[in-house]
C-alpha cells in the first residue's frame, strides 16, 4: 500500500498532536476514578457530553467545509474550516476544565503518559490517513476531513491506546509491588498490621495509629491510600526506626484483598466489618464476603485477626481454625467491647472493656459506630502492651477524619460532612447522628451508588430513614435522587423536599435554603465517573 506525505503536511500533524492531547482531559479524568479500566469510559456523563460536544462541530464545520466545495479558492476556505474546528475543539476542552470538579484531575505521571500516548497516536493516525490520501486521491481538498474523522473515532481511538498503555501499566505496577514487599519483609523486626472492610477502615487506622504511637514508631497508609500504589508510596518513607507499619487495605473487586496480602504480609489483621458496598462490582455478597474474609489469611504465628464481633455468625469467624480470631465491639461477651455509651453533638463517652478491666473514655467522634471502630483499634493496641490509660488518653485525642461525620461550624450553620460514606450502614449512622442534633435538620444526599441489584432497594430505605429524621431534603441528580424521593413518600415524610440536577445548583441554592440555627448533613457524595 503505497503512502505519499507531501511538503506542508506537518500541519495536520501538529494538529492532531494538540487536539489529540486536549481531547483526552475528560477520558482520563473519567478512567482515573476507577484505576484505569477502559470500561468506566462511558459511565462519565462528562465524556457523553463532550462527545456530542464534538460530533456538534463535526456537523458544523463539516458543512462549512462541504459548502466550500465548489468555489474556486476552496483550498484556502477548507484550510479555514479545518484549522478553526482544530481551534473549536481544543477551545471546548479548555471551557470543560474551568468549573470546578468534586475531585480535579490529577495529573500524575501515569495520566500524562496516558495522554501523551493518546496525542501521539491521533498524531500518528492523521499523519498515515494523510499519506494514503496523498497515494490515492488526486483532490487535495479532501484531505481536511481527516480532522472530523479523528473526532468522530476519538474514543475508539482513546479506548485501544489505553488498553495497549495499560499492558505496560501492570507490568510497572507489578515491578512496584515486588520492590514495596521486599522493602517490608527487609525490615524483620516491623510488625506489619493489615485492616479492611466495608467501612471504618482509616478510623481505625487512624485510632490505631495514635494508640501505638504511644509507644511505638509508627507508620500507617497515608489518608485513604488503600490501593497498591498507594501502600508503595507509603512505604518510601519506611526505615529501621520504624516499630509498626498498618496498611488500610480497599476492595473494589475480587482478587483486590489476595493481591494486597501479598504485597504486605500482614502479622496481625483486623476486618471492621461487611456490608453491600461495591456490590455492583463484586457482583454478590458473598464474593464479598469471601474476598475480605482473606484478611484472615495470617501466616505469622503469633498473628492476631481482630474481628467486628457482628460477624460471629459467619462460619470462617465462628470455626477459628487456627485459634487467632479476637472478638471486639459491642458484644459483652467479647473479650474487648464497649458499654454505657453517651451519644451527643460534640461527640461520646464510653466505657471500654479489657478482658474484664473497665476504663472510662471520651471521644470528639461523632456517633456509635466511632465508638465501635476505637474499640477494635483499642483490641489491637492492647495485644502490643499499650496500657488501658494509655487508650484512653489518646482516645480523647482523636481528630476526625475529613469528610466522614466531621462537623465544622460556619456562619451559625452546623456542618455534618460525611460525604465519603457511600454505603447503607454508614448512611443509618449519620442520620442517627443527625438527629442527636438540636435546630432544623436539613440533609443533601445524591442517593448511593455500587450496590449493583439492591441499590434501588437501599435509596428507596434511605429515604424512609431521612422521613423519619430531617426536615429537609435536598437530593442532587436523577435516577437515584428519583428513588430516595419515593422513600421519602413511603415513610411519609412532611418536610420539604428541594430536588437539583447538579450538586452546584443545590449549592447556588444553599442561602435560600439554610438559616442561622440549622444543621446540614451531606450525606454521600456522587462520583463523577456516574451519571447523575
Amino acid at each position: 500500500m503505497r503512502m505519499v506525505l507531501a511538503r506542508g503536511d506537518w500541519y495536520f500533524t501538529v494538529c492532531a498532536l494538540i487536539v489529540g492531547a486536549f481531547m483526552s482531559v475528560p477520558y482520563v479524568y473519567a478512567v482515573q476514578q476507577d484505576n484505569y479500566r477502559v470500561a468506566e469510559v462511558w459511565k462519565s456523563r462528562r465524556v457523553r457530553g463532550a462527545y456530542l460536544a464534538d460530533l456538534l462541530c463535526i456537523l458544523v464545520f463539516g458543512g462549512a467545509w462541504a459548502g466550500c466545495w465548489f468555489l474556486s479558492s476552496r483550498m484556502f476556505w477548507g484550510f479555514l474550516a479545518s484549522l478553526f474546528f482544530c481551534i473549536a475543539e481544543v477551545a471546548l476542552y479548555i471551557v470543560d476544565e474551568a468549573p470546578k470538579r468534586k475531585k480535579p484531575l490529577r495529573y500524575t505521571r501515569r495520566a500524562v503518559r496516558v495522554m501523551a500516548a493518546v496525542s501521539l497516536v491521533s498524531g500518528a493516525a492523521v499523519t498515515a490517513a494523510i499519506a494514503f490520501i496523498n497515494a490515492h486521491v488526486e483532490d487535495e481538498y479532501l484531505r481536511y476531513p481527516v480532522f472530523f474523522a479523528l473526532s468522530a473515532l476519538y474514543p475508539l481511538i482513546f479506548s485501544g491506546t489505553l488498553a495497549f498503555v495499560n499492558i505496560f501499566e501492570r507490568m510497572n505496577n507489578r515491578r512496584y509491588e515486588r520492590r514495596t514487599r521486599r522493602a517490608l519483609s527487609a525490615e524483620r523486626d516491623l510488625v506489619r498490621i493489615g485492616i479492611t472492610g466495608s467501612y471504618g477502615k482509616t478510623t481505625v487506622k487512624n485510632a490505631l495509629a495514635a494508640m501505638l504511637s504511644v509507644r511505638f514508631n509508627v507508620l500507617a497508609t497515608p489518608a485513604s491510600y488503600n490501593t497498591p500504589m498507594g501502600i508503595a508510596r507509603a512505604v518510601r518513607v519506611l526505615n529501621s526506626s520504624h516499630d509498626f507499619f498498618i496498611a488500610e487495605m480497599g476492595a473494589r473487586r475480587r482478587g483486590d484483598i489476595a493481591r494486597l496480602m501479598r504485597i504486605v504480609r500482614p502479622s496481625h489483621t483486623i476486618l471492621t466489618g461487611i456490608n453491600d458496598q461495591h456490590l455492583e462490582t463484586f457482583g454478590s455478597r458473598e464474593g464479598i464476603v469471601r474476598e475480605k474474609l482473606k484478611i484472615l489469611d495470617v501466616r505469622a504465628e503469633d498473628g492476631a485477626c481482630i474481628v467486628n464481633d457482628r460477624l460471629a455468625a459467619l462460619p470462617a469467624v465462628a470455626e477459628n481454625r487456627r485459634d487467632n480470631i479476637v472478638l471486639a465491639g459491642g458484644d459483652e461477651h467479647s473479650r474487648v467491647h464497649y458499654s454505657d455509651v453517651t451519644v451527643c453533638a460534640d461527640g461520646s463517652a464510653f466505657t471500654l472493656w479489657f478482658y474484664g478491666t473497665p476504663v472510662q473514655c471520651v471521644t470528639r467522634l461523632l456517633g456509635v459506630h466511632n465508638v465501635e471502630d476505637i474499640t477494635l483499634a483499642a483490641a489491637m493496641a492492647f495485644r502490643f502492651g499499650i496500657s488501658p490509660e494509655e487508650i484512653r488518653d489518646a482516645v480523647a485525642e482523636l481528630a476526625p477524619v475529613p469528610h466522614r461525620l466531621q462537623l465544622i461550624e460556619g456562619n451559625g450553620i452546623s456542618i455534618i460532612d460525611d460525604t465519603f460514606n457511600t454505603n447503607p450502614d454508614g448512611a443509618k449512622r449519620a442520620l442517627e447522628v443527625l438527629a442527636l442534633f438540636p435546630g432544623r435538620k436539613v440533609a443533601l444526599t445524591p442517593g448511593m451508588v455500587e450496590l449493583g441489584a439492591e441499590e434501588n432497594a437501599a435509596n428507596k430505605e434511605l429515604g424512609r430513614m431521612l422521613a423519619s429524621v430531617a426536615d429537609v431534603v435536598l437530593l442532587v441528580g436523577g435516577r437515584r435522587a428519583r428513588t430516595v424521593a419515593a422513600g421519602l413518600k413511603e415513610g411519609g415524610f412532611e418536610g420539604e423536599t428541594r430536588v437539583y440536577a447538579t450538586l452546584a445548583d443545590a449549592q447556588a441554592d444553599f442561602k435560600r435554603v439554610l438559616h442561622v440555627g440549622d444543621v446540614l448533613l451531606l450525606l454521600n457524595d456522587l462520583p463523577d465517573c456516574y451519571d447523575d
